[in-house]
């Protein structure tokens, strides 16, 4: 029997070299038009995931801003060393922010976080408990380790990538990680192309075969 999942959306803007961050962390990457995209995106989604590290790094709220919008998607973090700061912008305002982890630490946390602990930290596995919570679309951000997970575990639906005209040289990759072998080696369908309203970024859509 299928596992029930969400339908979900893996989305990032990266530089032509395909780096989501500069070696010095740098990752403005994109243009007014390009984040106005995000924000629908986020806007349509039941939930919002990101990997520890982009909270420790850039706090982000992971709210929807600037458009309009009935509701703020479920905050989603997954972690396994469980180190935030208290004063993290997912811990002072709305919406409800679920961290899961495979950690049985004990921290303390505001009153509207919730930490689940699962045996591991697959992504197939948090993306079953979040079906199970009502969560019917995902929306995956990052960073680079979260979004290889995603993808080595083929574990989505789209892949939906805007390229920047910025080259970087080094620094974090789209996809963080060991790097897939021969028979590992996925290729998508690309879905759909578009010049952004900028004139200078290229929006692509590609879907998992």
């Amino acid at each position: 029997m299928r596992t029930e999942l969400p339908y979900i959306i893996i989305f990032s803007t990266m530089s032509i070299d395909g780096r989501i961050a500069s070696t010095s962390g740098f990752s403005k990457l994109s243009c007014p038009y390009d984040k106005r995209r995000q924000m629908l995106l986020r806007c349509t989604s039941d939930a919002i995931v990101v990997g520890g590290n982009t909270v420790r790094h850039d706090n982000p709220l992971l709210t929807v801003r600037d458009v309009k919008c009935h509701k703020n998607p479920i905050r989603v973090v997954i972690s396994h060393s469980l180190k935030f700061s208290k004063d993290a912008n997912i811990f002072r305002q709305p919406p409800k922010t679920i961290i899961y982890t495979d950690n049985s630490s004990k921290i303390e946390i505001p009153q509207n976080v919730e930490i689940v602990t699962l045996k591991n930290t697959s992504i197939c596995l948090i993306m079953e408990d979040l079906y199970k919570r009502g969560i019917r679309k995902v929306l995956i951000e990052g960073g680079g380790k979260t979004l290889y997970r995603a993808i080595e575990e083929r574990c989505f639906d789209e892949l939906r990538v805007t390229v920047s005209p910025k080259l970087f040289g080094n620094g974090v990759s789209l996809l963080d990680g060991k790097g897939f072998q021969d028979d590992e080696i996925q290729e998508l369908a690309l879905y759909d192309s578009k010049l952004c309203e900028c004139k200078n970024e290229i929006y692509l859509t590609y879907k998992k075969r």
